[in-house]
């Protein structure tokens, strides 16, 4: 029996296997059992050799956290910490990865990552977990996330899982971070604004929770019965807040593509008599692009207004650029009010509290890539 991954090894195994496609729900499943050398008779560094060990290496400053049934289990070698689990673990909780190694489960690792995690890191890793993108197991914050990518876990999923641990340490923690996470989140912003909004005033959030993510919402197609296409659409608004049918879109940086129409246009500069005509073709056809994106953006809010859902839109400078995500929370708490008619004022008053004002805006930025703000990355992913 090879090594259970456990802990921080496992997550960092799962963003790797997600990253390459591995879809972790359709993992077979291995016994849990009491892991022995597959080289010599004492664990040494040799079972760690590039011939058999395919995972991180293990040492001091970045160790390996198993997991065995057993005190003689234990693994004694410098860069490897060892838990024991004592406990019965419900059916299907480890996962085989190949001859030398299994990992535990998602839903389990994340009730493990509950003891060392902060409520809003843990609450982010919920995000990652049970949405459709992963984070760089190497450099979470801010190297490059695996997008399009199927679940890991849900809520439920966590939820039930956990009813079945009566005795972990991180349980208790988990239970309250799930409440404030939601299933499918499709990018690292959606998760950034998810966090901030669900977590309470007293976690440095909004405390405009829960908040649902990519809701499916049917709407009419205006050309439909002209051209011969579908009368009806689907529309995914990224964040819906649960107090009020507002919600956000977010554009990032890249929505438009304002950079490949940059490189067109610099290549149509340069292009000789032979080219040109070539080039101004690549160059329409480019501004046709971004426009009719701008086109299907217009409409994409006017369907969900005409259903009845008031969605703003979000840039990259409303998260990135200090205090800005405060003043777009106080317009959105705005639409909450005169539209619907709802109370806002305790939620205004967490906002204008300036006590609490430095905390959110430090925990904004440590969810960012680049610590936000242009500032260095405090890394509590």
């Amino acid at each position: 029996m090879g090594l259970t991954l456990s802990h921080q090894s496992a997550l960092d195994v799962l963003r790797a296997l997600r990253a390459k496609g591995t879809k972790i729900q359709e993992m077979d499943v291995t016994r849990f059992d009491v892991p022995r050398p597959w080289r010599g008779e004492r664990w040494s560094m040799r079972n760690f050799g590039p011939k058999d060990w395919k995972l991180p290496i293990p040492s001091e400053r970045n160790p390996l956290n198993v997991i065995v049934p057993s005190d003689e289990g234990r693994v004694r070698l410098r860069g490897v910490h060892t838990h024991v689990m004592r406990q019965d673990l419900p059916p299907r909780s480890i996962l085989w990865v190949d001859e030398h190694a299994a990992m535990v489960r998602p839903e389990l690792m994340y009730l493990q990552m509950a003891e060392s995690l902060s409520m809003p890191a843990l609450v982010m890793l919920g995000y990652e977990l049970c949405g459709h993108f992963g984070r760089d197991p190497w450099d979470p914050l801010n190297g490059s996330v695996a997008m399009h990518i199927d679940a890991a876990a849900s809520v439920e999923s966590i939820s039930e899982y956990a009813a079945h641990c009566k005795r972990l340490r991180g349980l208790k923690r988990a239970r309250e971070a799930l409440t404030y996470v939601s299933d499918h989140a499709l990018s690292v912003p959606e998760a950034v604004i998810a966090t901030m909004y669900s977590l309470p005033p007293h976690q440095s959030g909004y405390g405009l929770g829960p908040v649902t993510l990519n809701k499916r919402i049917v709407v009419p197609n205006p050309n439909g019965q002209d051209d011969g296409d579908e009368p009806e659409r689907v529309r995914f608004p990224d964040v819906l807040l649960g107090i009020a049918p507002v919600g956000i879109n977010y554009d990032g940086e890249d929505h438009l593509d304002l950079k490949g129409l940059v490189d067109i246009v610099q290549k149509a500069a340069l292009a000789d008599g032979d080219a040109q005509p070539a080039m101004r073709e690549a160059l329409e056809q480019k501004m046709a692009q971004v426009r009719a994106k701008v086109v299907d953006d217009n409409l994409r809010d006017r369907q969900l207004a005409a259903r009845g859902y008031l969605v703003l839109p979000a840039t990259k400078e409303d998260l990135f650029e200090e205090k800005k995500f405060d003043a777009f929370t106080r317009h959105l708490l705005g639409c909450v009010k005169n539209f619907f008619g709802i109370d806002t004022s305790s939620m205004l008053r967490a906002l204008d509290d300036t006590n609490k004002t430095a905390d959110r805006n430090n925990l904004l930025s440590s969810l960012l890539p680049c610590g936000g703000y242009g500032k260095p990355s405090h890394g509590i992913l």
